[in-house]
């Protein structure tokens, strides 16, 4: 079930897993305690304030993208 709970919450599930996955949830506390959290976790990150990273910030982190790990710069 948890690898079922993020396309859940997405409404990304076809209607037969989605109904599955309901069914499964009203009779499974475990699943259903997961369920809730998720939930709580989601709706505590979408009250957190955007936040725009510097220019400076933005740059480190996109050019650590682009290096490969223990390798030199692609660019």
């Amino acid at each position: 079930m948890p690898e079922l709970a993020s396309d859940y919450l997405d409404h990304t599930l076809p209607l037969h897993r989605r109904l599955a996955v309901r069914l499964h949830l009203s009779i499974c506390t475990a699943c259903t305690n997961y369920y809730a959290q998720m939930r709580k976790t989601i709706a505590l990150l979408r009250g957190l304030p955007a936040v725009t990273p510097s220019a400076e910030t933005e740059e480190r982190v996109l050019s650590a993208l682009r290096t490969p790990p223990g390798g030199t710069s692609a660019d």
